[in-house]
């Protein structure tokens, strides 16, 4: 009986070793991991110079200075651009007669003239980042009413984890060719800052793209 048992042994052995191999070898087993993170881009701007006081009683030909501080609060380096929409209460020609101006006063009369070809329709947002980096301050559109007109100001690069800030100096300007009709007219000026980044972004991209990419995520983070 024991040497049926040896036997028996012998054969669980050797079909054993026919399955795993002949020999043993030492093995050891680490396991790694990484956990990616993405990094926060946020912006916020002091507009305590931007008030209704500081363009009240304009005349034609007056200017009134506007300012706003824009600080980078994210972990990322950010391009910043502002569309500004100025909506006038009476119509406006095709050179506009209420328009932002740069402390400098790079804008020129032939800069703030509806382009032919986009007259009567409306917001022209097709233009590409390229074409406003290249521009302190581009006239964009004036609408088929002739009551609104955008604007978009370059406001630099801001980089992450720095005390860098941008403020940004404007002249709200109503122009020589107001004429009586504007008289106890309205101009509201609102600035829309966007903030994207610099990194891995194509010059080629639209106006529009950005802005829809931004509404996108102001919506996703009320989700």
């Amino acid at each position: 009986m024991k040497k049926k048992r040896i036997a028996a042994a012998a054969g669980i052995i050797a079909i054993m070793s026919a399955l795993t191999g002949a020999y043993a070898y030492f093995t050891d087993t680490k396991c790694i991991d990484v956990v990616a993170t993405a990094a926060n881009l946020g912006i916020s701007v002091d507009a305590s110079k931007f008030t209704d006081e500081r363009v009240c009683d304009m005349l034609p030909g007056d200017c009134k200075e506007l300012s706003y501080t824009v600080s980078n609060t994210g972990e990322a380096d950010v391009m910043v651009f502002t569309e500004i929409t100025l909506i006038s209460s009476v119509p406006m020609s095709d050179t506009v007669e209420w328009f932002i101006q740069d402390l400098e006063g790079s804008m020129t009369d032939e800069d703030r003239q509806v382009d032919p070809k986009y007259y009567g329709k409306d917001f022209v947002d097709d233009i590409s980042i390229e074409e406003i980096k290249e521009n302190d301050i581009k006239f964009i559109s004036l609408t088929n009413n002739n009551k609104v007109a955008k604007f978009v100001v370059n406001n630099g690069v801001l980089e992450a984890n720095s005390d860098n800030t941008s403020t940004v100096d404007l002249k709200l300007m109503l122009g020589l060719n107001a004429g009586s009709r504007f008289m106890d007219s309205t101009c509201e000026v609102i600035a829309e800052v966007y903030g994207i980044q610099t990194k891995n972004i194509e010059d080629d991209l639209s106006w529009e793209f950005i802005k829809d990419v931004a509404w996108a995520n102001e919506d996703s983070e009320l989700l």
